[in-house]
């Protein structure tokens, strides 16, 4: 038996933590993509000495990732609400489905893009499709109108929109998993862990031990319990 289709939906979201959602599927594509591309972005320092033939290329930074999706918003209603099962359309009734295309479009830009009044913006999305997840913000929605009626209302468009990644400091360390000392992190104690070694795994360094005790209301530092959790703050706040 066929799985059913999957559709693109969209989410909405109130910043860049993604904590406060503010809608569930505000906008789920009623035709899906035909497929979409992510590109990556590293940022290097070209510059090689004069006179040279060539340098290595230094890594500066990697830059917010771009997703561009094509969508196609279709009133003609050629499209039928269960595609290929036409058994289960007589059964439940369901004829062609017809929306007209200014309202598809117009709940897309407004789950997307539209300045939402409460946080002064446009909300924060993530896109789901199948497996994929892309966490971000609309940065460019071009429409193309194909095709028109009589009285010359659209009765097919094409989107491409172009989605930037927009994820806040602390969920990107969260993601990518990275062990900077400028980070807040938390560890749970193993049997053999001490603190001063603990301290040296997360800052390269022992030093900091007595900083971290304070931090985490430990009386007797020395004798650590299993199982326990220890935060160790960003440098900075315990130098």
């Amino acid at each position: 038996m066929r799985g059913a289709i999957q559709k693109l939906t969209i989410g909405t979201y109130e910043d860049s933590d993604y904590k406060r959602r503010i809608k569930n599927g505000a906008f789920t594509a009623f035709i899906n993509p035909t497929g979409f591309s992510v590109t990556y972005k590293t940022e290097l320092d070209l510059k090689q000495p004069i006179g040279t033939a060539g340098a290595p290329a230094k890594y500066i930074a990697t830059r917010s990732s771009d997703l561009q999706l094509e969508f196609l918003f279709d009133g003609t209603g050629v499209t039928e609400a269960n595609s290929g099962i036409k058994l289960i359309n007589v059964i439940k009734g369901k004829s062609f489905a017809k929306k007209a295309v200014t309202q598809q479009i117009k709940d897309f830009y407004e789950a997307t893009g539209k300045l939402e009044g409460s946080i002064h913006k446009p909300f924060n999305v993530i896109l789901n499709w199948g497996d994929f997840e892309f966490k971000g913000i609309l940065a460019e929605f071009t429409i193309e109108y194909k095709l028109f009626n009589n009285e010359g209302q659209p009765l097919r468009a094409i989107g491409k929109a172009k989605f930037v990644t927009s994820i806040s400091p602390k969920l990107e360390a969260k993601e990518s998993d990275r062990k900077s000392p400028d980070l807040t992190h938390k560890r749970t104690v193993q049997d053999g862990d001490t603190l001063p070694l603990m301290t040296e795994r997360v800052y390269g360094d022992s030093k900091y031990y007595l900083e971290v005790a304070k931090v985490n209301n430990l009386i007797n530092f020395r004798q650590l319990v299993p199982g326990d959790e220890l935060y160790f703050p960003p440098i900075e706040k315990i130098r």
